[in-house]
């Protein structure tokens, strides 16, 4: 009675596990953010670490610990030997140098925010 009762729960679990790997089967494409929500993190760290920094000069440093561990998970898909082509063949070199760029913007903007408060402190 037990086996039995098992046996079902497996077979009613198959169907979700079929669903969950549904994603596996999409392109490269399909994980990268599109370059246009690139540049509106960009906009909203940038928004985001200066109204931080007017309140206190350390405030942005928050922002960038998480800015930080994105861009690395993006950077590292391109450097990775099996996606990073993939990603290269399917949205092309400009994708790559937009998102290079855009990563780098976030990961300045936030200490250079900090920074010119830090020297400007009253």
């Amino acid at each position: 009675m037990q086996a039995g009762r098992i046996y079902r729960l497996s077979l009613m679990s198959f169907p979700a596990a079929l669903f969950l790997a549904l994603p596996v089967h999409a392109g490269v494409a399909e994980r990268e953010p599109p370059p246009a929500e690139l540049w509106i993190f960009v906009i909203g760290i940038a928004a985001l670490s200066w109204v931080m920094a007017c309140r206190r000069w350390w405030l942005p440093l928050a922002v960038w610990l998480p800015t930080a561990l994105f861009v690395a998970s993006l950077v590292a898909d391109f450097a990775d030997p099996v996606i990073g082509p993939a990603v290269r063949e399917e949205l092309g070199l400009a994708y790559v140098l937009q998102a290079d760029l855009a990563g780098a913007l976030m990961l300045v903007v936030p200490l250079m925010l900090a920074n010119i408060r830090f020297s400007r402190k009253d």
